[in-house]
């Protein structure tokens, strides 16, 4: 792989925002890979006016699939978040390593191979609104993977290959005061934030499992007792584990006193952790990880929810991977290294030559 080749077009993505909007960049990729056949599929969500689509080769004569998001965060804390930039190895940008540079790396591979072998032996396909709870992009996908084999799904795992992933609860609390006060006399009603501090750490010591707290809000900066608190979190769920229990821990903990009555329960969003079990589709991806990088790949669980989860209901097999760093994406110091590039670009170069054979 051409490593100036990969810096280049993680600059090139990069460079085109898609927080919600991918319809450039999903242009971008259509025009940049001309000689795949690719196919527009409409989904249920409009932005600026136009309606967004997966992009994808489907075809039952390549059933083995590669799969990423093409939508980001917005930029956050990021300062000049569509303005890549790069610092010796590492390239920064919103959607460095999710899942710009993966996709970088794909489309540097699949033209290397086309060049080769004139021909790429996997389907692929690009989905949309995976940062966000509807997932509407992949929940539209899933009933047409059906007739394939198997899902390879990029997301940053550190070049582990997880054939599971986590479940998760996500879910809101919320409480409102009947009456507020001077807030010189406090004394006078219980606080509504102290009581949804309280039914965190109770709701932790039920269900036996960390709270990931995302948002946590509450009164004004007006001199009343707070009015309102509202908190929103999940819990991860194992392999083993089912986010029924969990909910029905987190509702028997809030009919206690002083919650009940008080403090409100909201799902969001619920997945059962998933087990992919060994495939012939997971042996062919190992072995290219081994045949392009000189060592066996390592194993891990993916610790968040990933597009597999709605290919896994559709019943298709999947696997996560692809080097780079999950902990820098969403955030201020989001990158890719060059070396991440190369792996995954080496990888998937590979496997499409096992495909072939």
């Amino acid at each position: 792989m051409d490593p100036q080749a990969l810096v280049e077009e993680t600059r090139r993505l990069i460079a085109i925002p898609s927080y919600e909007d991918c319809t450039a960049i999903l242009a971008y990729v259509q025009q940049r890979l001309p000689f795949l056949p690719w196919k527009k599929q409409y989904v249920d969500k409009w932005v600026n006016g136009r309606q967004q689509y997966n992009l994808h080769t489907l075809s039952p004569e390549r059933p083995f699939v590669v799969n990423t998001h093409v939508d980001t965060v917005p930029a956050l804390t990021m300062a000049h978040a569509f303005t890549p930039r790069v610092e010796g190895n590492r390239i920064y940008g919103r959607g460095a390593v999710d899942t710009k540079g993966l996709l970088a790396a794909l489309i540097v591979a699949v033209e290397a191979f086309y060049r080769d072998h004139g021909t790429v032996p996997v389907s692929i396909a690009l989905t949309v609104d995976e940062e966000n709870v509807d997932a509407v992009g992949s929940t539209h996908l899933a009933p047409f993977l059906q007739d394939m084999e198997y899902v390879l799904v990029l997301e940053p795992t550190q070049g582990a290959i997880c054939t599971r992933q986590v479940g998760s609860l996500e879910f809101e609390l919320a409480i409102q005061a009947p009456q507020i006060y001077h807030a010189a006399m406090f004394g006078r009603t219980p606080n509504v934030i102290r009581l949804l501090v309280d039914a965190w750490q109770a709701l932790e010591d039920s269900v036996g499992l960390p709270l990931n707290v995302f948002l946590f809000e509450g009164g004004w900066e007006h001199y009343t007792t707070p009015p309102q608190a509202r908190l929103r979190g999940e819990f991860v769920i194992e392999p083993g584990g089912r986010w029924r229990a969990v909910e029905e821990a987190i509702q028997r903990t809030l009919e206690h006193p002083p919650l009940k009555g008080r403090v409100t329960y909201r799902r969001i969003d619920a997945d059962d952790p998933l087990d992919f079990d060994e495939h012939p589709g997971t042996q062919r991806l190992a072995r290219a990880y081994a045949e392009a990088l000189g060592e066996a790949p390592a194993f891990d669980i993916m610790p968040v929810w990933t597009d597999a989860a709605n290919f896994a209901k559709a019943g298709v097999p999947c696997a996560v991977f692809g080097f780079g760093d999950l902990a820098v994406a969403h955030s201020e110091r989001e990158h890719i290294t060059l070396e991440d590039l190369e792996r995954t670009s080496r990888v998937l170069y590979r496997l499409f030559t096992i495909l072939t054979q």
